[in-house]
Parts: C-alpha cells; structure tokens; sequence
C-alpha cells in the first residue's frame, strides 16, 4: 500500500470524539540550521525550465453554481494528466484553486509541478524542469505567490502565471506534508509529517515559531479559519488540535483514527474532519462540540472542502469516489465515479462553479454542472 497510515494502526490507541482545552507554552520560534539563507518574497528571480504547454483545448462550458439543490447534476467535465506522474511507495497529493479561480495545480507523487488555466483546462506550464516528490501546495491570496513542498524536505515559491522561481525556505527534517497561507498572506504554515507545524514569516523568510517539532508530532494537515486567528490540525494519531494562533492555547478533538484532512467553513463556524474510520465529522467552532457525522464512504476519507456557500461539503476518499454531501441535513446528494484509485484530495473552485480532485492514478478532473 502507498498510503503510509496504515503504518501507524499499531499506535492508535488513543479514545473517540470528546473536547479537551489545554493551556500551552507560548508558542516560540525554534529555529533550523538553514542550509541556505532563506530568502523574502520576491528576491531576484531567474526562470525555471518547464514543459511546452500542451495545446489549448476546447473552452469549458458555462457552468452553474454547485449548491446542495443542483449538486445531483455534477459531472465528470475534464480529466487533467499530472505531467511526467510516477507514483511513489509513500506520498501524498494536494490541489489548490488560486483566488480568483483562473489558474489550478496539484501536486501528487513524483511530476514536474503543473499548473492548468481553467478556461479550457490546458497545461499553462510546469513549474520544475525534471520530476520531484512534490504532494502539498497552495496559493497565497493575492494569486501571485505558489508555495509548493514534499520529500525534498524544503519549501519552494513561484509565481504561478509565468512558472518563474521566487525563492527556497530553509531545509526541514522531515518532508511537507501540508502548506496553507494565511488570509493576508504574510504568514505560512507548512506542516511535516513527523516533526510537527512551522510558520514562516514570508515577507523575510523567517521562521516564527514552531509546534510539536521536540515531540514528534506527526501532522497530515492543516487549515487557517477564515479570519487567521485558529489554526486547525489532522493528525496521524490524537485526532484534531485547534491552536489559537495568538495564545497558543489549544482544543483537542481526539479520535481513534487518523485525521488526512481538516477545512474550516467559508463562514468559519464549521470544523470539518475527515479520517480513516471512513467518516466525516463537524464541530461548531463556537465551543468544539461535535455537529453531524457523515457516513457512506467505504475507505478512508482523505480529503475534505466546502462549497463557497456553505451548502455542500465534498470529500475525497481511498474508495476511488468523490462524496458530494448536503449540510443543511447532512445526508449524501451523491457520489462521483470515475478515477481509477484512491482520491487524494479535494478542491471548489471560489466560483463555486468547479470541482477538483487528485488521485493516484495521476490525474486530476474537474466537475461541474453546466448551464442549459
């Protein structure tokens, strides 16, 4: 199996859905032997080789919102191919809209980082000139920043429009699982399987403070609230922590089984959580109490997003679907087939018009609902 957690099964011994909030030291830089200078955004930049764009497809057609009242019409649109794609024994897979939607990438296994326009959904260009263990990415909120990182233990930056290299933050001891910016852009948080969360300071390329990297916490992901203040984590053992980012103070959401994906709703009331029981759950963010709990995947849920409403959640699962669910009563609308492996992660477009998923068949393909 490619999935590395069921690994870790032996470990879990730890007790289902309850609250805990701990008081934690503050939260201080621990600084890391760079192996270069880490660099501001944006240095002087030179450009990275990338492959000749593919040839422009037929545009997309015109598409209608996905809300829980049409999401029973979503269809397969287009399947994208993850450039030179070779699937790796241990990996993990990320996809990420930038703001303003025109512009898509996913990271998953081994490729050369691509990065699709969503007008036809051709190949605008690949961000590294020889394939890399790349699996987490993510843009910043202006769009002119992707932060790309994976098994070469270090975070990478372009800009995503023209494929240009914008820097490289210091090396890490243990490969990016997880990256997320913050909402004013100043701030990322990388998350690394098995030393724990690192926010880094992007305007100078310094690191802030770390969490977890004495103790060997083993992060999956990660997710800022929409308002910055909470940073929300899946782990590998001990469920989900919720870590005021001012304080440092803590909520602990433990479940039995590890968590590979967290989202925090466009409104920022929701927490959602999906795990290795094959379950998704929801805490009101008001006091963490447990909301609903969505069944109906039959393996692992890795991936989880919200609709820009607020109506429909869709999660990604080892069980080679895409789940479409309704919030309103928390019941299935329906579920996407066609990816020939596991479903890694999950993405909506800030449109609402588009979904997107990655996989290990190396592909990524996008859903709507078109107009007429």
């Amino acid at each position: 199996m490619k999935q590395i957690l069921p690994i870790l099964c032996v470990l879990l011994l730890l007790s289902a859905c309850g609250t805990a909030t701990t008081a934690v030291p503050t939260l201080t830089a621990t600084p890391l032997p760079p192996t270069e200078t880490p660099s501001p955004l944006p240095p002087t930049a030179t450009p990275e080789p990338s492959q000749t764009p593919t040839a422009t497809l037929e545009p997309l057609p015109r598409l209608q919102v996905i809300t829980a009242d049409n999401a029973a019409n979503v269809s397969l649109l287009r399947t994208l191919e993850i450039p030179e794609f070779r699937a790796a024994a241990v990996s993990q897979c990320s996809v990420d809209f930038s703001p303003e939607g025109s512009l898509l990438s996913g990271m998953c296994d081994n490729s050369t980082a691509p990065v699709w326009e969503m007008r036809s959904g051709s190949l605008l260009h690949t961000l590294l000139p020889t394939a890399s263990h790349e699996v987490a990415v993510s843009f910043n909120p202006k769009g002119d920043v992707l932060a790309i990182g994976g098994f070469t233990d270090e975070i990478r930056f372009f800009n995503p429009s023209t494929g240009v290299s914008m820097g490289t933050f210091a090396t890490l001891p243990s490969q990016v699982w997880d990256l997320d910016f913050n909402p004013s852009g100043d701030q990322l948080v990388s998350a690394s399987f098995g030393t724990g969360l690192y926010v880094w300071d992007v305007t100078n390329g310094q690191q802030l403070w770390s969490y977890g990297d004495q103790d060997g916490l083993r992060v999956l992901s990660v997710d800022y609230s929409p308002g910055g203040e909470t940073l929300a984590v899946g782990l590998a053992i001990g469920g989900v922590m919720v870590i005021d980012v001012a304080s440092g103070e803590t909520v602990n959401l433990p479940l039995a089984a590890p968590v590979g994906d967290v989202a925090f709703s466009p409104d920022g009331q929701w927490l959602a959580a999906g795990s290795d029981d094959n379950k998704i759950r929801l805490w009101g963010t008001a006091d963490y109490s447990l909301g609903p709990t969505l069944q109906g995947h039959t393996h692992y849920v890795n991936g989880v997003a919200f609709s820009p409403d607020g109506s429909l959640l869709v999660s990604g699962s080892h069980d080679r679907r895409v789940g479409l669910w309704d919030l309103r009563d928390g019941q299935l609308i329906k579920f996407l087939e066609g990816h020939e492996y596991m479903v890694l992660r999950v993405t909506v477009n800030p449109a609402g018009t588009l979904i997107a998923s990655i996989s290990w068949d190396g592909t990524v393909r996008l859903w709507g609902v078109p107009e007429g």
